[in-house]
């Protein structure tokens, strides 16, 4: 994996612990032909996969939120974590 690639990743878990509390898997993939990061969510069989462009991935990294991500990863923790026994730790 590209560093680029790990320090989205430990850039997302720090903005969003309950990846880590909840044991949800993360990874990432660069894609040259669109220039943007793919970003793959994993608990058990549900999958969340969203896009983001380099530039943002860059600004995330130099420390501004990762404000495109918010929705979309706390809307896999909700639907697939919270109340539910899927998430338990």
């Amino acid at each position: 994996m590209s560093t680029v690639g790990s320090q989205i990743q430990e850039k997302i878990t720090e903005l969003y612990p309950e990846i880590n509390k909840f044991g949800i898997k993360i990874s990432t993939e660069f894609s040259d032909e669109k220039n943007e990061w793919l970003v793959t969510m994993t608990k058990g069989e549900q999958t969340l996969s969203t896009h983001i462009e380099n530039a943002d991935a860059l600004r995330c990294i130099e420390g501004e939120k990762c404000v495109y991500f918010g929705h979309q990863l706390m809307g896999f923790i909700d639907a697939y974590c919270s109340g539910s026994e899927a998430c338990k730790v």
